[in-house]
């Protein structure tokens, strides 16, 4: 059901999706390591950290920066002009590694969305980033976005 930005705050403390499964491979995270710079050129030595995964880890910033997409996705909303801000995340948890080949899901709740001043809505959801067949989730966020009306024009 498509729902608007005034009729958001009916959902607060229910699910707002359920996304389906993704695997994550080894490219995703060749290409989030060069776009965030983790590169030699940048870095002036190898970006190795030791770990014990070794190239199989999904970074955590990577798992992060999926919320956009997902609820870009998944989230049926009519913005109705307005646009959304990342505004901020006021808490994440890394709970599990996911390896490369591992299926992943984000489950959304909505836990505020409020009018912060006219034509600025402040939205807060917690995101649990499930991996197929693991008892633990990989990642918790409670992630802020900001959705602003922009002011009409006046004459010119």
């Amino acid at each position: 059901m498509v729902r608007t930005l005034g009729e958001l705050h009916e959902l607060t403390g229910k699910e707002l999706f359920c996304s389906d499964w993704v695997r994550l491979g080894a490219d995703d995270e060749r290409a989030f390591a060069d776009a965030s710079f983790l590169r030699e050129d940048f870095l002036g030595a190898p970006p190795a950290n030791g770990d014990p995964y070794g190239d199989r880890l999904i970074s955590g910033f990577l798992l992060l920066s999926l919320l956009v997409a997902f609820h870009k996705r998944e989230l049926d909303l009519d913005l109705q002009g307005a646009y959304g801000l990342n505004y901020g995340v006021d808490k994440v948890r890394f709970l599990r590694p996911v390896l490369a080949g591992e299926r992943v899901r984000v489950r959304a709740r909505l836990v505020e969305a409020r009018e912060k001043e006219p034509g600025r809505v402040r939205v807060l959801t917690r995101n649990v980033m499930e991996v197929e067949d693991a008892g633990t989730p990989a990642m918790v966020a409670d992630w802020i976005s900001m959705f602003v009306t922009p002011e009409e024009e006046g004459p010119q």
